[in-house]
């Protein structure tokens, strides 16, 4: 399920790389998620919003990052696994990757007929295409960055968002797979996940600009959106090779996940 795979090959913010110095700027009362951090964020463009006020939380940009590569790590470790298997069955040997589709890919009919359940979770972290994957980290590394160096932020939020989001869009592609009666189809891939850090990003920092190929300049809130409208538009789709339903749930995670825990609000 590939969100960003083609636009994000070169994706690149151009205005968030001095977002990290503000963590030298706050005061030793800067409030967690607070408004002096967005006051600050103001030279940015960023949009300000007053949040209550609590004593300076520790700084978790250094474990954060190292659960964003962890993150990318373990994507990787798997991909490089796929591949293996694959270039052994090109050669014969099938036993292998019969295994790792029937483990680490998300069916239909693997899912309700023979109870791996587990594969909501290890499709997530699953890829087999070398572009799918590199446009996946890419866009996980830029958003996942700018979450890790907000003020607030813990590793432990930070995988809950990651994991909550990768099961959502693989919930949200169940319903839509087993509804449209496509049940041979198989689903992988971070996008899911992709897109709950994306949107949570985008309501934190909506005016931080993205360069699309590295020369279309857009705001991450339109970024979102517009993915958010293309994949609604061909969700339904049976033609597409793209797991839209799984961008939106991702999606759908990330807002609850921001009014929730973010904003603080009783849903």
């Amino acid at each position: 399920m590939s969100l960003f795979q083609r636009l994000t090959r070169t994706l690149r913010p151009t205005s968030f790389g001095a977002i990290s110095t503000l963590r030298a700027t706050r005061s030793a009362r800067s409030p967690e998620l607070g408004s002096n951090f967005f006051g600050n964020a103001t030279r940015l463009g960023l949009r300000h919003r007053t949040y209550k006020a609590y004593n300076a939380p520790e700084d978790h940009t250094t474990s954060n990052m190292r659960l964003i590569y962890a993150f990318m790590g373990l994507n990787g470790a798997i991909f490089a696994y796929a591949t293996y298997v694959q270039e052994q069955a090109k050669q014969g040997y099938t036993p292998a990757f019969i295994h790792f589709l029937q483990n680490c890919t998300l069916s239909p009919t693997g899912f309700f007929k023979e109870g791996r359940y587990w594969t909501t979770i290890t499709s997530v972290f699953s890829h087999m295409n070398i572009m799918h994957i590199a446009g996946n980290m890419l866009s996980f590394f830029f958003m996942g960055q700018m979450l890790a160096t907000t003020p607030g932020f813990t590793p432990g939020k930070i995988a809950v968002l990651v994991i909550g989001s990768g099961l959502a869009g693989s919930i949200g592609w169940l319903y839509t797979t087993m509804k449209n009666r496509n049940y041979q189809k198989r689903a992988l891939g971070f996008s899911g996940s992709v897109m709950g850090v994306g949107t949570v990003a985008a309501f934190l920092y909506p005016k931080a600009q993205f360069a699309i190929y590295g020369i279309v300049p857009v705001p991450l809130w339109a970024l979102i959106a517009g993915y958010a409208v293309y994949d609604g538009y061909y969700l339904d789709d049976s033609n597409s090779k793209v797991g839209h339903a799984g961008h939106l749930g991702g999606l759908a995670f990330g807002i609850v996940y921001y009014f929730a825990r973010v904003r603080g609000l009783r849903i």
